[in-house]
């Protein structure tokens, strides 16, 4: 899995590289956000642009992320396609996730707590 993690000021920028975020990518990303978060800021803002395709598993490795967050923490979802935003709104994961239709939009909003 192709996954750049860069610090910001205020919180973590994720960004997946790869199209899916599927059965065979989620442990992999599962795993490296994990070792991320350790001692690190609670916000995460994770951009979704590049992914096209999200499954079960997917959802589940960032759901995961969600329950590691420290206290406080707060995981934005930026840049989702329509038919990764879809996927959420099947689930009603929009209703649990605040996305954002771009990455500027989610660091605004994780500022402005």
């Amino acid at each position: 899995m192709n996954l750049t993690i860069e610090p910001q000021e205020s919180y973590i920028l994720a960004r997946i590289e790869d199209a899916r975020l599927d059965a065979l990518s989620a442990p992999d990303f599962k795993s490296r956000m994990a070792g991320a978060l350790t001692g690190s800021s609670p916000k995460v803002i994770l951009d979704l642009s590049p992914v096209a395709f999200i499954d079960s598993a997917g959802l589940a490795s960032i759901l995961s992320l969600v329950k590691g967050l420290p206290e406080g923490g707060e995981l934005h979802i930026a840049g989702t396609r329509d038919s990764v935003r879809a996927v959420f709104r099947l689930t009603r994961l929009d209703k649990v996730l605040p996305l954002h239709a771009t990455l500027e939009d989610a660091a605004a909003a994780v500022g402005a707590k």
